[in-house]
């Protein structure tokens, strides 16, 4: 009888221990910061546009992001980028103002710093009638440091 007490009580354990790392990983998930650029569809030669990116931890906006930059470069020049700070607009949005002189594709990579994590999504766009480049190693990417 007690070797079935015993048995008993080492499978519970089991389960108690596997049900709290589950739980755990699935809280950690929901803590990590998201960033989402937002640009405009269309972006016109040396028109001030606007260009944001939305922060948000789980499903609270981040109202208190340490720094939010932009980094805009020209496709095939990232040695030539620009590093703009952001200004927060309310509701986890912060932006910027930025105009383009020069027609084609860009990127742009937020370097977003909030609630001790960094997290740096990017994303490709056209100004004027210039075609994406098509590099899906480089649209698409995103990086987060804790």
């Amino acid at each position: 009888m007690k070797r079935i007490a015993a048995g008993i009580l080492m499978v519970s354990a089991v389960f108690v221990l596997f049900a709290c790392s589950k739980g755990e990983n699935a809280a950690e998930g929901s803590l990590m910061v998201h960033a989402e650029i937002s640009v405009p569809e269309t972006i016109s030669l040396n028109k001030e546009e606007t260009l944001s990116v939305t922060v948000s931890q789980g499903d609270q906006a981040v109202e208190n992001a340490s720094e939010v930059q932009f980094e805009i470069w020209k496709a095939d020049s990232k040695e030539e980028s620009e590093m703009i700070r952001a200004e927060h607009t309310g509701n986890g949005i912060y932006e910027i103002q930025k105009s383009f002189s020069e027609e084609g594709s860009y990127f742009v990579q937020t370097h977003v710093t909030a609630r001790d994590l960094h997290v740096m999504p990017k994303k490709e766009f056209v100004v004027g009638k210039g075609a994406l480049t098509n590099k899906e190693e480089e649209k698409n990417e995103e990086h987060s440091h804790h």
